[in-house]
């Protein structure tokens, strides 16, 4: 089976074009003139140099193909960033749409994200697929393009597409010799007094989202989005494991709101001004303060979707016994 995967240097879209190599897909992969491919180097694929912005290139890639795993995206959460993020994040996948109606595509999956769901409100209720989204007003630049792109896809089901969303919550893994989502469980081990935010997140393991996307190639119901998550824990809960993971003990102090919002204030300026990524934007203020936890159940049920808990991930990191 021919399988096109965007986004294929990645964080996840590498993992998944390994696993799909492995699994004996023809796969090919559609990385722009400029991408890094260390990421997917050795790999027995195809390239095609392009961009999901791009008709031409993007036609040429998914012409032949029997699926379309889409998982370009611009992620950073800055404001400043608005409309390359959203003409990359929506018009994007607008084009990737009509390019797989055009060519007859059997099936589409499209990697969105937990941010196109919405953040639950104050309470720690994990939310599922059927949440309405609450986020149209509130400036998450990032949250409304992966939500407007969601409403591309659907639109193309509406038109006879056969497609599936997936919705993965914040991803660890091993990724170019490093880990991602390392840099708050790191902390565990460096210092006695450990900092962290008020809220919490959904943290999954990248190799199991792969299953789930694969399982939904397999599987999936046309039209229906799967939510790709771990266990549902506040920031304290996460490091506290690391810490008893690693038998240290250590203080635990939450970083007030005001602070993180006083923070954004300061930096999100400072960061148009010299044109650099700033360590806290208004947005990651938003989030830090919120409990994102996410309902799996869906998928757990419908695509035998299995999760490893969060002390797998944990004792993955700190064995080091990673690629």
């Amino acid at each position: 089976m021919k399988v096109l995967v965007t986004g294929a240097t990645g964080f996840l879209g590498s993992h998944l074009c390994r696993r799909l190599v492995n699994d004996g897909y023809d796969v090919s992969v559609l990385p722009r003139a400029s991408s890094h491919k260390d990421a997917i180097e050795g790999l027995n694929l195809t390239e095609i140099i392009g961009d999901v912005t791009d008709r031409d290139s993007l036609d040429q890639a998914v012409k032949g193909q029997d699926i379309v795993v889409h998982a370009a995206a611009h992620v950073l959460c800055w404001r400043q960033l608005k409309d390359l993020q959203n003409h990359i994040n929506i018009c994007g996948t607008r084009n990737i749409v009509e390019a797989c109606r055009k060519h007859s595509v059997k099936r589409l999956i499209q990697i969105s994200s937990i941010a196109a769901i919405g953040i639950p409100s104050t309470s720690e209720a994990p939310i599922d697929e059927t949440f309405h989204f609450n986020l149209l007003e509130s400036g998450l630049n990032y949250h409304i393009s992966k939500y407007l792109a969601e409403k591309e896809v659907i639109s193309g089901v509406q038109q006879g597409l056969d497609a599936v969303i997936i919705n993965p919550s914040s991803i660890f893994g091993p990724f170019l010799g490093k880990y991602r989502g390392s840099q708050m469980i790191e902390k565990v081990k460096q210092n006695r007094i450990v900092l962290h935010f008020r809220g919490g997140l959904t943290p999954v393991h990248v190799s199991d989202v792969v299953d789930g996307i694969i399982q939904t190639i397999k599987k999936g119901e046309k039209g229906q989005r799967y939510i790709l998550g771990g266990e549902n824990l506040t920031y304290r809960k996460m490091l506290v494991t690391a810490a008893e993971f690693l038998g240290l003990k250590r203080n635990f102090v939450t970083i007030p709101a005001l602070a993180t919002r006083l923070a954004a204030m300061v930096l999100e300026p400072l960061g148009c001004l010299i044109r650099k990524h700033p360590p806290m934007t208004w947005d990651l203020h938003y989030s830090a303060n919120r409990f994102l936890f996410y309902n799996s159940t869906k998928a757990k049920k419908k695509l035998r979707y299995n999760p490893r808990p969060f002390v797998e991930i944990v004792k993955e990191y700190f064995s080091g016994n990673y690629e």
